[in-house]
C-alpha cells in the first residue's frame, strides 16, 4: 500500500514537473535537436504537415488515449500514434485504420522488432501484413524474442 501510495505522489511531481516553463523549454529545444539532427528529413516534414496533425488528433480522440497494446490509459507525456504497418511501406500513411496508440516503451519495443524484421530476408514483406492482433500478441509477451518473430 505504502509503494503505491510513493508511486502516485512520484507520478503526480512528474507531472506537475511537465507543466513547468523550465520542462517546456527544455522538451521543445530536445525536439528541435532531435528532428535536425537524428530524424530522416522526409519524415520530420510528415509529422510536422497539417494534415498528420488532424489525423494524429482524430486517433488520440478515437482511441480514448488508451494504448492498442495493454488497453491502458495513456497520459500526454506517453503516447505515440504509430503506424500497424510502417509509413513507409504501407499505401496511405494518412489511414486512421493502420493507426493506434502506443505508449512510448511499447513504440521502442514494436520498433525493435520491425528493425529485425525488416533486415531478414523478405523482411518489408513481412511487415507489410503483420496485423494489430499479432503486434498486440508479440508487445504482450514477457520477454520479446524478436529473433522469434522473424
Amino acid at each position: 500500500m505504502h509503494e503505491v501510495q510513493h508511486k502516485q505522489e512520484q507520478l503526480e511531481r512528474l507531472h506537475e514537473y511537465h507543466q513547468t516553463d523550465q520542462y517546456k523549454q527544455y522538451h521543445k529545444q530536445w525536439q528541435r535537436e532531435y528532428n535536425h539532427n537524428e530524424r530522416d528529413q522526409v519524415a520530420n516534414a510528415f509529422y510536422h504537415s497539417t494534415q498528420w496533425t488532424k489525423v494524429r488528433d482524430y486517433v488520440k480522440r478515437r482511441d480514448l488515449m488508451i494504448d492498442g497494446s495493454t488497453g491502458r490509459t495513456l497520459n500526454d507525456h506517453d503516447y505515440i500514434v504509430d503506424h500497424i504497418v510502417p509509413r513507409r511501406y504501407c499505401h496511405d500513411p494518412y489511414d486512421a485504420d493502420n493507426l493506434w496508440l502506443l505508449n512510448r516503451r511499447q513504440h521502442n519495443r514494436k520498433t525493435l522488432i520491425e528493425q529485425a524484421i525488416e533486415a531478414k530476408p523478405n523482411g518489408v514483406n513481412k511487415l507489410k501484413h503483420i496485423s494489430r492482433g499479432t503486434w498486440k500478441r508479440w508487445l504482450n509477451e514477457k520477454k520479446p524474442k524478436t529473433e522469434k518473430h522473424c
